[in-house]
This record gives structure tokens, C-alpha cells and sequence, in this order.
């Protein structure tokens, strides 16, 4: 399973979506279930994503997602006053601390395109969009979403979802399109109204600062290490 540590990490990547709204009427935890679908993965690693899920908690302008998934667990603590968020990252028996400003960053554009059609997701009426854009790689891309007006859109700013960020409610069901030709899917599971300490949104000490693409030769050094 050596050879998709570095393919979990990137996924996980992906997923870990910040949430966040200027103006917030809801205050409480969206528990998403993950799905993995294409990319002719074997068996044992499919088995990998059995159980995974994702979690955010939404209170005024902050959000935090944690993820569950194979060895890794990840955690996204954002700020939409700062336009701020961390991401937290322990991989391996290692822990990686990777921080973004992205109050500067240029968002691609996105075609969204509304449909009639509904369903009902965690007890929310959802109205369906799919979502065209162009991905940093010059690729294009699209996402099926189903969101809900009663709770208005949390996504926000971060470059690795701001194709989400003109949806008219905040999606309960999407998709991201990952590497080796596979679809990761998140499906709320439950939405809950309740109290959020302002604890959870505190970053937590004990991780080493640094990028994305240093985390990854980390990875590999280990890896080779272990061979």
C-alpha cells in the first residue's frame, strides 16, 4: 500500500474543505459520509475508506472540519473575518501544520448550472447544480451538488473550493474529482443545531509548519526509507 500513501495524502488534501460565511445563520455539525468511486483501486485499498467521514462545525464566522480517512486524519480551522485557515495534518505517526491566506488569491470562474430537481438529504429538501470550471492544472472539471436554501452557503474563500462559492445553499451532498481518474463523493449524514465552544476553532500546538509540497517529500523520504 506503499505506493498510494502519496494518493491518500493528495485526496485528503482535496477534501479538506474550510467552511466559512460572512454572515451566519447557523450555528452547529454537519457530519458527511465519504465515498470513493473510479480508479480501479484494489481491494485492500478501497478498504481503506471504509468508515471515513467528515466533520464540520460552523460558529459565526469560524469553521472546522475534521477527517477521517485510511492511516490520516486531517483537520481544516478556518476564518472568514481573517480570511485565514490551517491545515492540520497527521500522517504516518507525523504531524504537518500547513497555513493559507487566501484573501488574495485569484478563484477560477465557475459555470454553475441550476436543475429542478430535489431530493432529501439528512432530513433537508435539496435542489441540484452542477458546477463546470477549470482547475489549476488547466483541467477541466465538473461536480454535481445538492444544497439546501434553509441553511445558507458556509463555503467560502479557499482556492481548493471556491467553485462551490457562488451556490445559492450550503451544499449537503458534492462531489471532488481526484487523482488516477477517481470521484470522492460527501453526503451529510446529519445536520445538528447546538452550541460550538469557541474552543474548537483554537489551533492546537505540536505540528510542524510547513508546505504542501515539503509534507510530500517528507512522505517519499519515508517511504524509501522503509524499502
Amino acid at each position: 500500500m506503499k505506493k498510494f500513501y502519496l494518493f491518500f495524502l493528495s485526496l485528503a488534501a482535496i477534501a479538506a474543505f474550510s467552511f466559512t460565511n460572512s454572515t451566519s445563520d447557523f450555528e452547529g455539525k454537519i457530519v458527511y459520509s465519504i465515498s470513493v468511486d473510479g480508479g480501479n483501486l484494489p481491494p485492500e485499498a478501497k478498504a481503506m475508506f471504509e468508515g471515513s467521514e467528515m466533520t464540520t462545525y460552523i460558529k459565526d464566522m469560524k469553521s472546522r472540519t475534521d477527517m477521517t480517512m485510511g492511516f490520516q486524519n486531517t483537520t481544516t480551522i478556518s476564518d472568514g473575518k481573517t480570511k485565514t485557515s490551517v491545515l492540520l495534518m497527521e500522517i504516518m505517526g507525523n504531524k504537518y501544520k500547513i497555513k493559507n491566506d487566501e484573501s488574495t488569491a485569484k478563484q477560477p470562474d465557475a459555470t454553475v448550472k441550476y436543475s429542478d430537481e430535489t431530493k432529501e438529504i439528512a432530513g433537508y429538501k435539496c435542489k441540484k447544480a452542477e458546477i463546470t470550471f477549470t482547475d489549476k492544472t488547466g483541467t477541466a472539471q465538473s461536480s454535481i451538488i445538492y444544497y439546501t436554501e434553509e441553511i445558507s452557503n458556509h463555503m467560502g474563500f479557499d482556492k481548493r473550493n471556491s467553485p462551490f462559492k457562488d451556490i445559492k445553499g450550503m451544499p449537503l451532498e458534492f462531489e471532488v474529482q481526484a487523482q488516477r481518474g477517481m470521484t470522492m463523493k460527501m453526503s451529510a449524514k446529519s445536520v445538528s443545531k447546538e452550541t460550538v465552544p469557541s474552543s474548537q476553532f483554537d489551533i492546537p500546538s505540536g505540528y510542524k509548519e510547513t508546505t504542501m509540497e515539503d509534507m510530500q517529500k517528507d512522505m517519499q523520504q519515508m517511504m524509501q526509507q522503509q524499502h
